[in-house]
């Protein structure tokens, strides 16, 4: 994989993960992760050389999907955590 496909996943990844968190909606994270993403691409395309890449947006979408799927992991922990059951697939109160 090339090194800008890999700064758009990675950066997608981050903002989607972030995001995620704070509105814990998984549509709201992906309409802000591709909108960045095609901001981001509409802004290379208009330098000299440079065109719109769909192979770039590609990469920001399976980012976006990292994303979420990270912080929606990260929030299912954190509400499970506030019940006083362990997390780990073994229920009890301690």
């Amino acid at each position: 994989m090339e090194n800008d496909k890999q700064q758009h996943f990675i950066a997608e990844t981050v903002i989607c993960g972030t995001t995620m968190m704070y509105t814990e909606s998984w549509w709201q994270t992906m309409l802000v992760g591709l909108s960045v993403g095609a901001l981001k691409e509409t802004y290379d395309a208009g330098k000299e050389g440079n065109e719109f890449s769909k192979n770039d947006m590609a990469a920001n979408f399976l980012g976006c999907f990292a994303g979420i799927t990270y912080g929606a992991t990260v929030l299912h922990f954190h509400y499970e955590s506030e019940t006083d059951t362990t997390i780990i697939g073994i229920e009890g109160k301690f």
